[in-house]
C-alpha cells in the first residue's frame, strides 16, 4: 500500500456579516464608565448615528416612559434587534416584568438637547466671516488634503508619504492598512479600505483614530468632544465654507490634537493657526451621517465619472492618478488618454481583486456610488451598473467559495483486496474516511486520520505500534 498527499474539496457556503455603525460598535466597546459619560452629555449626536428603527424605539420610551413586551406588540426580528442594540449601548434596560425602560442620564440629555438645539449645544462661537482670512478655494482644500490620505495608501511613495502627518501613517499601520517601515506596503485590508464609500472611509479614519488615543491613554470622552461639537453644526442646510467659528482656547492638547486631523481629513479648513478660526467644508457632511445609510444622492450624482457597458467595458471620464489606481484594483485598463481612460471588466482581473480580499460586494458597491450622472439619470442609482456585469462579479466570486482544500492522504496500490477493505472499514469506524473507490481501489482519509492508518497497517503486519 503507498500513499500521498493530497487536497479534498467540499463545497462551502460563504457568510456575510451584518453591517453595522462603527461608531455604536466602538462606543459598546469602550469601558461602561466612560460610556455612561458619554450618554449624559447632550445626546442628538449618538441620536444620529442609530439606525431609523432605533430612534423610533427611542423616541417611544422618551414619550410613553416604557416599551410595550413582544407578546403586546408583534416585535419584528428586525426591532428586537435594535432594541438590542439600545441595550449594548446601555441607552435601554429590561426589567423583571418584561418591559424596557430607557435610561435617565440618556433622557435627561435629549430633552435638553431637543429644547436647545444642535447648535446651541454645539456651544462653539460663530465668528464674522472674514473674506481674506478664509482664502479662495476652501472646498478645493479640503478635497486635497482627503485625497493626499487615499493616495498615500493606493500610490505609495516618498511624495505621498510626506504629504500625511505621522499620526495617520501609525494609525493606518495600527489599522493593518499597511506593512513595512522602509518600503509601505499596502495590505489587503488597505485595498478594501479604498472602495469604501467616502462616508465609511472617513468613519473608519475616525474610529482607528480613537482607537489610537485610547491605546495611549487618553480620556476618550475628552478627546471626543470636539468632534461632537463640530458634527452637530450640520445640520440640514449648512452652508460650508461660509460659516466660520473659534477654535475653542480651553480646549486641552488631545483636542486640539484631533482638530489638526479634522483638519487633515478636510473636514475643518484653518489657514493659520493664529487666526484661531475654522471653516466648516462639506466634507463634514460625511461624519454627520450613520455610515450604514447608503449614501447615494447628490454628491454621487454629481461627482461620478465612471460608466460600465453591458460588454464590460469600462470608461472612466478622470485624469485623477488615484481614481485610476483604484480603478484598476479590478479592471484590466487598456487605453489611457489625457481625461478619459478605458478597460475591461475580466474574469482575471476580477479574481486578482479577490485574492487581495476585496469582495463582489464592494467592487459593486464602488462602481454604483462612482457612477456618471447620464447612467444614473437614464437608469436610476442600481441599475447605473448593468445587471448582467454585477451578477457575472458575484459569479465570478462565487467560484472561489465553491471549494475548500484542506490537506489529505491517499492510499493506493493494496496488495490485495483484504487489505483494502480493511483500511476502508477501520477509516469508516474512525471517523477519518473522505473517499473510497473499490473499483481502482483508493482510499482518502483526512490529514489527521494519517497517522491512525499507518499505524493500523504496522499493527496488520505483525508490528508492535498501537493506536490510541
Amino acid at each position: 500500500m503507498s500513499q500521498e498527499s493530497t487536497s479534498t474539496a467540499p463545497n462551502t457556503t460563504g457568510t456575510s456579516s451584518k453591517n453595522s455603525c462603527l461608531f455604536l460598535d466602538f462606543l459598546i466597546s469602550v469601558p461602561p464608565k466612560e460610556r455612561q459619560r458619554m450618554l449624559q452629555k447632550p445626546s442628538f449626536f449618538i441620536y444620529r448615528m442609530l439606525p431609523p428603527i432605533a430612534q423610533q424605539v427611542t423616541i417611544q420610551l422618551i414619550w410613553k416612559g416604557s416599551f410595550p413586551k413582544a407578546d403586546d406588540l408583534e416585535v419584528t426580528k428586525s426591532i428586537e434587534d435594535q432594541v438590542k442594540l439600545l441595550e449594548d449601548l446601555g441607552i435601554v434596560s429590561k426589567q423583571a416584568n418584561g418591559k424596557y425602560l430607557i435610561d435617565n442620564d440618556y433622557k435627561r440629555s435629549y430633552m435638553y438637547a431637543a429644547m436647545l438645539g444642535a447648535a446651541s449645544i454645539s456651544s462653539l462661537v460663530l465668528e464674522t466671516n472674514d473674506e481674506k482670512r478664509r482664502g479662495k478655494e476652501v472646498e478645493k482644500k479640503a478635497v486635497e488634503r482627503w485625497d493626499c490620505i487615499l493616495r498615500y495608501l493606493a500610490l505609495p511613495s516618498e511624495e505621498n508619504t510626506q504629504a500625511v502627518s505621522e499620526t495617520t501613517r501609525n494609525l493606518f499601520k495600527k489599522a493593518n492598512f499597511t506593512s513595512g517601515d522602509s518600503r509601505i506596503e499596502i495590505t489587503t485590508s488597505g485595498f478594501q479600505f479604498l472602495l469604501l464609500s467616502p462616508v465609511k472611509q472617513m468613519w473608519t479614519y475616525v474610529i482607528e483614530y480613537l482607537k489610537l488615543e485610547m491605546s495611549q491613554g487618553q480620556d476618550i470622552v475628552e478627546v471626543i468632544e470636539p468632534l461632537i461639537q463640530i458634527v452637530l453644526l450640520a445640520n440640514r442646510g449648512f452652508k460650508a465654507e461660509k460659516e466660520c467659528y473659534q477654535i475653542d482656547p480651553s480646549w486641552s492638547i488631545p483636542q486640539q490634537e484631533l482638530l489638526n486631523h479634522l483638519r487633515e481629513l478636510g473636514v475643518i479648513f484653518i489657514r493659520k493657526r493664529k487666526d484661531g478660526v475654522f471653516f466648516l467644508t462639506h466634507l463634514l457632511t460625511h461624519l454627520a451621517t450613520n455610515e450604514t445609510i447608503d449614501d447615494t444622492s447628490a454628491e454621487r450624482v454629481s461627482n461620478g465619472k465612471v460608466i460600465v457597458e453591458t460588454n464590460f467595458r469600462v470608461y472612466a471620464y478622470t485624469s485623477s492618478l488615484l481614481q485610476l489606481a483604484i480603478i484598476a484594483l479590478f479592471t484590466e485598463m487598456t487605453y489611457r488618454f489625457q481625461d478619459m481612460s478605458v478597460g475591461m471588466i475580466t474574469r482575471e482581473s476580477v479574481r486578482g481583486a479577490l485574492q487581495h480580499g476585496i469582495t463582489a460586494a464592494q467592487i459593486i458597491s464602488f462602481l454604483r456610488a462612482n457612477a456618471h450622472p447620464q447612467c444614473i439619470a437614464t437608469s436610476g442609482a442600481i441599475n447605473c451598473l448593468p445587471i448582467t456585469v454585477a451578477d457575472q462579479i458575484r459569479l465570478w466570486e462565487d467560484e472561489r467559495r465553491r471549494m475548500d482544500l484542506k490537506d489529505a492522504y491517499i492510499y493506493s496500490h493494496f496488495e490485495s483486496e483484504d487489505e483494502f477493505q480493511g483500511v476502508c472499514d477501520y477509516a469508516q469506524e474512525r471517523g477519518i474516511l473522505l473517499w473510497a473507490n473499490a473499483q481502482q481501489k483508493l482510499v482518502i482519509v483526512n490529514e489527521e486520520g494519517h497517522e491512525y492508518v499507518r499505524q493500523w497497517y504496522k499493527r496488520s503486519k505483525g508490528g508492535e505500534t498501537s493506536t490510541s
